[in-house]
């Protein structure tokens, strides 16, 4: 058997703090889904190239330990393992190795002395608020935040974070300087009883040595990259606003602009998207829409907002929303056919949603249909135009065995239309599985 000698020091640290006695709390969190999927024309939406295998059985467990010395003072270990069965270490034997285990957080929170200044420092999610997620920031990252309510209804987060350090003070290799990617962050959440507005402003400078290999790129499209291409500057404001006061109804609303400039290349663009729903007793009904510039003809410049780390998820073929975990990235199952970008860029969407249907106890369903067409132009040389659209279906069944372990079965579905897609097929897949949270 092989020996789990970063997994194995991680267990001992754990065991060792549980074991202490430095009047430390260990709060154990987290969800594991084990699920089978048969499909057909998954990716590739063509039948007559073979998908290689129709059925797979993957399972994700997200583990958090809360280390908890007082309500000033904590430290979060988060750990994650991605796991398709009989790939890799996970055949028989199961013996998963250190590069199978991922270190998702590691941050400490507390509060200032004497202050209402709550301050977070490590490995921690950076999310900034969006319908669907964010399309421009949504993601795990280093970084160091502080946040205080400024009034009963106002407050205010500012936050640093560095996306890659080509070479550090320490490091034995000689560096050409300018090899570093960070950014700024400004939030000022507004909240009441029936409304929330949270605006937000966002500012990124990249060295002009900045090695991309390996690490998130931003904005790349057929006709150029804010990467590899000199010193990049990238700039973004946008807010996220729910008005509650008509409840059972209400409606969110997103909207971002964000510009990107280097020597070669430049970008800007902007992004909406707006959610008005209704609660029945037996169902909450959401009509919803997003919209994103894309690319014009014979432009110098392209209309893209400068994504940065990304996390939009709408539907499991449009940016990878499921029932279960997503598929180990948030790419969604039409990406690769069709060219449709992985953070709602040059797209716009309108669609339904029926959610929380329940007649039995125990067992409820959700029900999505979305229609998508790119609002780039068609002779702008990118893969997803204004002439190209999908549709999309997506069922979701879920029995509750216990209060923390549901049953899930999902059906998904999805066509293209379009001239490159007149020989396309449609899409399917079907998973049948179970999704511990606890």
């Amino acid at each position: 058997m092989k020996l789990l000698k970063n997994s194995s020091l991680i267990l001992l640290l754990l065991l060792l703090a549980s074991s202490n006695s430095f009047a430390t709390d260990l709060k154990v969190r987290g969800s594991l889904d084990v699920y089978g999927m048969w499909s057909a024309n998954l990716n590739d939406f063509d039948s007559d190239s073979a998908d290689g295998d129709n059925y797979t059985t993957t399972q994700r467990m997200r583990v958090y330990f809360d280390y908890v010395a007082n309500e000033n003072l904590k430290a979060v270990l988060g750990l994650e393992i991605d796991t398709v069965w009989g790939v890799g270490d996970a055949d028989w034997g199961t013996d998963l190795n250190e590069n199978d285990i991922e270190i998702k957080h590691a941050y400490m929170k507390f509060k200032l002395p004497e202050t209402a200044i709550d301050v977070t420092a490590g490995l921690q999610p950076i999310l900034l608020p969006g319908i669907f997620g964010n399309p421009m920031f949504f993601d795990d990252a280093p970084a160091l935040v502080a946040s205080s309510p400024i009034t009963d209804v106002l407050g205010v987060t500012v936050g640093y974070t560095r996306g890659i350090d080509g070479t550090t003070s320490f490091d034995s290799t000689s560096g050409e300087g300018g090899d570093d990617m960070d950014m700024v962050v400004l939030v000022l959440p507004v909240k009441t009883d029936n409304f929330s507005l949270t605006p937000y402003f966002g500012y990124v400078w990249i060295g002009e040595n900045v090695d991309f290999t390996g690490h998130q790129k931003l904005s790349t499209t057929a006709r150029g990259s804010l990467t590899g291409n000199g010193e990049a500057d990238v700039w973004y404001m946008g807010g996220n606003a729910k008005l509650t006061m008509f409840s059972p109804f209400t409606l969110e609303m997103d909207l971002i602009y964000g510009e990107g400039e280097n020597d070669d290349y430049e970008t800007k663009g902007f992004y909406a998207a707006t959610a008005a729903s209704y609660n029945f007793d037996t169902l909450t009904a959401t009509l919803f829409g997003t919209y994103a510039t894309g690319a014009d003809e014979d432009s110098d410049e392209d209309n893209f907002l400068p994504a940065l780390a990304q996390t939009w998820m709408l539907t499991p073929y449009i940016g990878g929303a499921r029932a279960f975990s997503t598929g180990f990235s948030n790419k969604g199952y039409a990406t690769g056919a069709t060219g449709i970008g992985i953070d709602g860029t040059g797209l716009w969407t309108v669609g339904l949603i029926l959610d929380k249907i329940s007649f039995i106890d125990s067992l409820s369903h959700k029900f999505m249909i979305a229609y998508g067409q790119g609002t780039s132009d068609e002779e702008a040389n990118v893969g997803f135009d204004e002439e190209n659209s999908i549709f999309e279906m997506y069922l979701v069944n879920k029995y509750a065995i216990y209060e923390n372990l549901s049953a899930i079965n999902e059906i998904g579905y999805a066509s293209l239309d379009g001239d490159e897609f007149d020989d396309s097929d449609c899409s399917y897949f079907a998973s049948l599985g179970f999704q511990y949270k606890f």
